[in-house]
C-alpha cells in the first residue's frame, strides 16, 4: 500500500474495490459455512468475471486479488475470513 501522503493508485483502489465485493459477497453467503480455498478462488474468480469484459485486464486483476487475500486460518468461516479481509483492506493485522 503506498505511504499515506501519497494518493492510492488506480491498481490499489481496483484491489480495495475487489476485496470489498469479496468480503461483502462472503459474509452474505453463507457466512457460517467453514472456508476454503477453493470458496476464496471461486468467489475473487466471481468478482472479475463480472467487472471485467477485457481478459488481459481480468487475468491482471485476479492475480491482484489472489495477492492481496490473506491466508485461511484453520476454522475460519466466511464472515469470519470477510472480517479479516476487512481489517486487511484497513492494514490491520488479525
Amino acid at each position: 500500500m503506498p505511504e499515506l501522503s501519497q494518493p492510492p493508485s488506480i491498481r490499489d483502489l481496483r484491489v480495495t474495490r475487489g476485496l470489498t465485493w469479496i468480503a461483502d459477497r462472503l459474509a452474505s453467503t453463507h457466512p457460517g459455512f467453514t472456508m476454503t480455498t477453493t470458496d476464496r478462488e471461486s468467489t475473487a474468480r466471481e468478482y472479475v468475471h463480472t467487472h471485467y469484459r477485457d481478459d488481459r485486464a481480468a487475468n491482471s486483476a485476479m492475480w491482484d486479488l489472489r495477492d492481496a487475500l490473506p491466508a485461511i486460518l484453520p476454522g475460519d468461516t466466511h464472515d469470519e475470513y470477510a472480517a479479516r479481509i476487512r481489517l486487511h483492506i484497513q492494514e490491520v493485522s488479525a
